[in-house]
């Protein structure tokens, strides 16, 4: 064998020798990075363990925090109420309220005359409570009397009153009598249209005659407004 070749031969021995101990120190590394995986997911775990365990101590002293501010405020609240005075209880919070005493009522200017104690085939008449008193100078008791139909000198603006239809009490206009038969004034005046109408209508042809003229309203049309 010549030099030549054999130091081919050597050449050859000595590349595999290299190999095999480069392909030895990889299999050895691989294992130590794998082994070291583990280590660190363990730290990593540690970490946020550490970091939700600090967020719950962090949550659980503002907590107690605001539990001691409420807890101030309500006895600063406790001591407010212990410095006020205590307020007197009216007689009106005790028990109802008395009735109104004469004269302390209020009455509409303008009063709808429309009873519900039976349906109104005309229109509603408005009438003038305020203008018949200031300027016609009415009388309270031209309207409201007693149980004799004696007018009641001493009624005041305010006054409790009746109700027509508490002493007229029958329903709308009175029927016609039969052949033979008459009705007196006073039977008539129980129907509460015809003591409205005998009332008003009387007073304002009194009126009309007094001063002659034809202002007072004496007809339907001029007191009842058009449906």
């Amino acid at each position: 064998m010549d030099r030549k070749t054999l130091g081919l031969l050597v050449t050859e021995a000595l590349l595999i020798v290299v190999l095999v101990v480069v392909i030895g120190m990889d299999f050895n590394k691989a294992p130590v990075e794998h082994a070291a995986a583990p280590e660190a997911a363990v730290e990593e775990t540690a970490a946020g363990g550490e970091e939700a365990a600090a967020v719950q101590e962090e949550a659980a002293k503002e907590t107690a925090e605001a539990k001691q501010e409420e807890a101030a405020e309500e006895k600063a609240e406790v001591k407010e109420e212990e410095k006020a005075p205590a307020k007197e209880e009216k007689p009106a919070e005790k028990a109802e309220a008395p009735a109104k005493a004469a004269g302390d009522g209020a009455v509409a200017d303008v009063i709808a005359l429309e009873s519900p104690a039976y349906p109104h085939t005309k229109g509603i008449v408005q009438f003038t409570h305020k203008k018949h008193i200031d300027d016609y100078k009415v009388g309270c008791g031209e309207c409201h009397h007693d149980e004799s139909g004696q007018a009641l000198k001493d009624l005041k603006m305010g006054d409790p009153v009746m109700g027509c239809i508490e002493c007229h009490s029958k329903p709308g206009k009175a029927p016609k009598p039969a052949a033979g038969e008459k009705m007196t004034p006073e039977q008539k005046r129980e129907y509460h249209t015809e003591a409205l109408h005998d009332n008003c209508i009387e007073c304002h042809k009194e009126f009309n005659k007094k001063n002659n003229t034809k202002a007072a309203a004496v007809t339907c049309a001029q007191c009842h407004p058009k449906k």
